[in-house]
């Protein structure tokens, strides 16, 4: 699939698409002691995790501050309706100690689209939080790329709430390993007493980029599907709807 930028390289002096991003330790730390340290493979290479290691153990900050920065210069491509490639941005630690960022496969792909050279980035521990905020290097000449359509209009008022979100007609049953989803979906956000089967999860943030890594473990357990996060759609998991249609159709069937 062809990926596009949200919007034109605009180019020129002093113009950037900045990135930034902000991670809780103790989340990461939660992670950590639910599935251990191999479910992070599917975010960091074996390279990025052992620049995360002391002489002793894993260092939760370290790890916190590559999550944030790959989420970072994600932010800088400008792409819609992609996965972040986790370890086709790769962030390496320099022999001066600065973070650098290598693009990938995807990654290096969506950068090229968007007229991007490279990405520098640079992270700030504090003892509950890593942030990292991200740049990009641009190309003397940006490829021109198609203009989508015009957002929105302002004046036509703020998006509704989640509670008053628009409804196809429902199931008069769903399956068990569905049910399992939306539950997990329901815990993280008690503000909700449902969620509709055609509310878009992504958009409304009820998937966000880590937790979207513990969704996909969570489909592969519940659905009995292996799952390649390099090839996953996001459009197969926006919904409840696509989720069942993608990952539970044969069980719906039964």
């Amino acid at each position: 699939m062809q990926t596009l930028p949200v919007a034109p390289p605009a180019g020129g002096l002093g113009w950037a698409n900045l990135g930034m991003d902000i991670v809780s330790v103790d989340r990461v730390r939660r992670l950590l002691v639910k599935y251990g340290e191999d479910f992070f493979q599917r975010m960091l290479t074996p390279g990025e995790l052992a620049d995360c290691h002391t002489s002793a153990r894993l260092d939760v900050l370290s790890l916190c501050g590559r999550i944030a920065a790959k989420e970072a210069a994600f932010k800088t491509l400008r792409v819609r309706a992609v996965v972040l490639p986790w370890r086709d941005i790769v962030v390496r630690r320099s022999e001066g100690g600065w973070p650098l960022v290598e693009l990938r496969g995807a990654a290096a792909g969506m950068a090229a689209d968007s007229g991007i050279a490279g990405i520098t980035v640079t992270i700030s521990h504090d003892v509950d939080y890593a942030v990292a905020v991200a740049a990009p290097l641009l190309e003397s000449a940006p490829p021109p790329v198609p203009v989508p359509p015009a957002p929105a209009d302002p004046a036509a008022g703020p998006a509704p709430t989640l509670r008053n979100a628009p409804s196809t007609p429902r199931r008069d049953t769903m399956s068990e390993g569905l049910q399992l989803v939306k539950n997990w979906l329901l815990a993280r956000h008690e503000e909700l007493d449902d969620i509709a089967s055609d509310l878009d999860l992504i958009e409304n943030r009820l998937i966000d980029s880590l937790s979207f890594v513990e969704f996909v473990f969570l489909l592969e357990q519940h659905s009995g599907r292996a799952i390649q996060m390099e090839t996953l759609e996001v459009d197969e998991i926006r919904t409840l709807d696509a989720i069942a249609t993608h990952f539970f159709a044969a069980e719906v069937k039964a």
